[in-house]
């Protein structure tokens, strides 16, 4: 049977602007007050993206159907349409709302560290967009990623792919701190697989009043990215630690923790244990962060699996 990720999540052109700086430098020289703060920055860009897409592109470069469910804004139709297609991604399931100019927008600004300060802009609440269970291929899903979103849209759609038995990536993503607790235990419950950050895992357990050990002891699997330190992976009672990729030359950050997610699951899909799991998710990643923007790294399975060998032994 065919391999169907289902990737729910925004479709986003985004603003990215470079400031050719430290902002612990900056804050060290200039008082911030009430986040009233102004770069000049050495570069500005404009790039396709939206988690939905970011993560769709990854898995398609490793030969899985990735489909993304999400929605857009009429800018997608003149800008971004052709340019997933020329990817091979399907758009069939991208319902474009007429009545709302832009697709959801990510305003970053990075720094020479890879920090970001980032404003994000979620797009339209799109009517249209179809649910789940009205999908034609919902029975031959194998994994759904369900991306950053508003919390009852998020947990509408985790309902009805849970009763249909599909598993679920829960990535909540920048939208964690928009869940309150009832939500977030529910969520939780849904989890098959939970993505997160340490800043959103710290969230995610202050709003939820919940600890460490009731989380991992909820979700069967937990994966905690730690950037240039690689990824815990709680399961089973155990730790699987996993080394970031070394030496990484990075170009963009944006876009990495989906590159990330793309590896992750490919490995879930593909029955790789924990630690070659992680491995494919760091290579990923570094993959991105080495290449400009974020839909614009390439890569094929027969090289990922090469590479977990070269780089990781």
């Amino acid at each position: 049977m065919k391999t169907i990720i289902l990737v729910t999540g925004s479709t986003a052109i985004d603003q990215t602007g470079i400031y050719d700086g430290s902002f612990e430098d900056y804050q060290a020289s200039y008082a911030i007050k009430a986040l009233n703060v102004s770069f000049q920055l050495a570069d500005m860009r404009t790039s396709f993206g939206g988690c939905a897409p970011n993560i769709a592109h990854g898995l398609t470069q490793l030969g899985i159907d990735a489909i993304p469910l999400s929605s857009a804004g009429r800018n997608f139709v003149d800008q971004y349409k052709a340019h997933l297609i020329s990817l091979g991604i399907n758009i069939d399931f991208i319902a474009v709302a007429d009545d709302v100019a832009n697709c959801a927008s990510c305003m970053m600004i990075n720094d020479v560290h890879g920090n970001q300060v980032i404003g994000f802009y979620p797009g339209p609440d799109n009517p249209r967009r179809q649910s789940p269970e009205t999908l034609p291929f919902i029975d031959n899903i194998t994994l759904t990623i369900l991306g950053p979103e508003e919390p009852e849209l998020t947990l509408r759609q985790g309902r009805i792919l849970f009763e249909h038995n599909v598993p679920l990536m829960v990535d909540p993503g920048q939208v964690i701190s928009a869940f309150s607790r009832d939500q977030i235990r529910e969520l939780l419950k849904l989890a098959r697989y939970l993505v997160v950050n340490h800043h959103e895992f710290e969230v995610l357990k202050t709003n939820g009043e919940l600890t460490d050990e009731e989380i991992f002891g909820q979700v069967p699997e937990v994966i905690l990215t730690r950037g240039d330190k690689g990824v815990a992976i709680y399961s089973g009672g155990g730790i699987c630690d996993v080394d970031a990729v070394p030496d990484v030359k990075v170009d963009e950050v944006t876009g990495c923790g989906d590159a990330f997610r793309a590896g992750y699951a490919y490995g879930i899909v593909n029955n790789l244990n924990l630690t070659e799991r992680g491995q494919s998710g760091c290579i990923m990643a570094a993959r991105n962060l080495e290449n400009p923007e974020t839909q614009r790294y390439r890569i094929t399975a027969a090289e990922l699996a090469i590479l977990r060998t070269t780089i990781y032994g």
